[in-house]
């Protein structure tokens, strides 16, 4: 190692640590054990859409069955593997050669989870370097988490929400894009007994995994009415955005610095992002009554409930009503908002007739894995919270929470979302009650939190066995106050089974103050992932 700058050499002693270490969980590892480890008693097939359960369920479903797996079962997947915070996506064959030969230079070093080396060498049809390690699996996430230049190999089984799970050849294996076969995976080793023995049980069954794809604040009002309706763009406008770029940055509005942007193509990119996921959620950020009054400027809103059908043609399954504007047409316009958003054929969560109801959570079937959605509102409970003889949104009540979330898991819930409206207006960083909150909430269960109401795009934390986005910013918002504010993120998360297994986040930026498209993640994107990282520096090591 003499010779090696500092960080290289530390970064060998971890990895000599870890490979020496046999005791104590992975920091990844979810309170299912393995985000993969259920992979192969899944069904083969899955539905074209989730389905949508009206009811919560009175018994525990009866487990999966295990499915056959088409040949050749005794391959396994190996993926290759980077930082978290990495842009790139995929690698060529030719590059995961050089690296595996010690020939590229962009990664300073190169670590293959242990007894694969040899198999994957043969596979790629190179000799291996003797710069290049093999170490345990934990170790190879060890060395890659929060760097971009060093490349890791691990099996499918063993890839973690906290490291970047790379393509190849442009093929991936998680999110919407991912391959349906193990046959369409470009890199691959024989499994255990394949020469001399039986038949191995795959790695990773690619249809065992769902997607679900979420964004923020849906606010139907103010300029994204008069875009919509009044200047006949229609409901699918909003949604109707493809990619764009930064063209200026200017001062300031309120001391920080405000973005112009231009189009560059790929128009309905941002709907189709929602529509190839399995299940798709928004915050729907205040009531479609019957009655509903266009508002050009302040802070009561109320939509047309027309506008429903973009969010449904878009491919939205949910929406959370729980927000501080839900009550902003009393009591009626709440119930008439369940009312219009079911007839558009979206599922509502997180407001009711009562507290009772607003407290229910939402019941989806994916594949053979149940799915239980709860939304909380923690701003502004005595105007828009729910009470026993009033209409509103679900408080996030701690006590109130633990037992909603005890409740979905002994009614068979295999996964727990949940989606809160809370924090501080204008802030990246959650509050210290945020934070305790959090761990309380996937202490009692919940697998991902997606939060929402602070119009910035927030921090990101791992909590015990579960994963925290604090806010997913403005989505369709028309509030220019800042560049914060007319950025946001899409958050395209992967399951196996009920385990999260990837976090891909897609920045965005709004256009004609109504409809958000997608930001280069490499490119002026990277503003926005760089304000994502920053705000979580303090309590996430990816």
């Amino acid at each position: 190692m003499r010779g090696l700058p500092r960080d290289l050499r530390l970064g060998f002693a971890v990895l000599l640590a870890l490979g020496a270490c046999q005791a104590g969980p992975s920091p990844d590892d979810s309170r299912h054990g393995s985000p993969l480890a259920a992979a192969s008693s899944l069904p083969t097939s899955r539905p074209a859409s989730p389905s949508f359960d009206s009811t919560t369920p009175t018994t525990v479903p009866s487990g999966p069955a295990t499915a056959p797996w088409s040949t050749p079962a005794s391959r396994i997947a190996v993926v290759p593997i980077v930082g978290f915070w990495s842009t790139d996506r995929s690698l060529s064959t030719d590059q995961l050669r050089a690296a595996v030969a010690g020939r590229d230079r962009r990664f300073r070093l190169v670590v293959v989870a242990d007894p694969d080396l040899a198999a994957l060498a043969t596979t790629l049809g190179v000799s291996s370097s003797p710069a290049v390690l093999e170490r345990p699996p934990r170790a190879v996430i060890a060395a890659v988490r929060g760097r971009s230049d060093v490349l890791g190999l691990v099996r499918a089984s063993d890839v973690r929400p906290s490291v970047r799970a790379l393509g190849v050849e442009g093929r991936t294996l998680f999110g919407n894009a991912r391959v349906r076969s193990i046959e369409e995976w470009p890199l691959t080793i024989p499994g255990p007994g394949h020469i001399d023995g039986p038949i191995a049980a795959p790695d990773l069954d690619p249809q065992a995994t769902w997607t679900l794809v979420a964004a923020g604040d849906v606010m139907n009002d103010r300029e994204v009415y008069r875009r919509t309706v009044l200047l006949g763009g229609g409901p699918d406008f909003p949604w109707n955005g493809g990619t764009a770029k930064i063209v200026r940055r200017t001062c300031c509005h309120g001391g920080l610095p405000v973005v112009d942007a231009r189009r560059t193509g790929g128009a309905g990119a941002v709907a189709a992002l929602f529509r190839a996921a399995d299940l798709a959620l928004v915050n729907h950020e205040g009531p479609a009554p019957d009655r509903f009054s266009y508002h050009p400027t302040g802070l009561i809103f109320t939509f047309d409930p027309r506008l429903e059908a973009g969010l449904r043609n878009a491919g939205v399954d949910v929406v959370s009503l729980a927000n501080n504007h839900i009550r902003n047409a009393g009591s009626t316009g709440v119930v008439q908002t369940i009312r219009a958003v079911k007839s558009a054929g979206i599922v509502p969560v997180g407001a009711g007739l009562n507290i009772g109801a607003a407290r229910d959570p939402v019941w989806f079937t994916i594949g053979e894995v149940r799915v239980a959605i709860l939304a909380y509102d923690a701003v502004n409970l005595p105007a828009a919270g729910a009470t026993r003889i009033r209409a509103g949104a679900a408080p996030l009540d701690l006590p109130l929470c633990r037992a909603d979330i005890a409740r979905a898991r002994a009614a068979g819930a295999d996964a727990v979302i949940v989606v809160p409206h809370w924090g501080t207006e204008y802030a990246s960083r959650p509050t210290a009650v945020q934070r305790r909150q959090a761990a309380a909430l996937v202490a009692a269960g919940a697998d991902v939190i997606l939060g929402s109401h602070s119009h910035w795009a927030g921090a990101l934390e791992a909590v015990g066995g579960g994963v925290v986005l604090y806010s997913m910013g403005d989505f369709i918002f028309d509030l220019r106050r800042s560049e914060q504010t007319d950025e946001g993120l899409i958050v395209e998360l992967t399951f196996v089974g009920p385990h999260l297994a990837q976090i891909d986040i897609h920045p965005t930026i709004e256009l004609d103050h109504s409809q958000p498209n997608l930001l280069d993640p490499a490119r002026d994107g990277r503003v926005v992932l760089d304000r994502v990282r920053d705000a979580s520096g303090t309590f996430l090591d990816w």
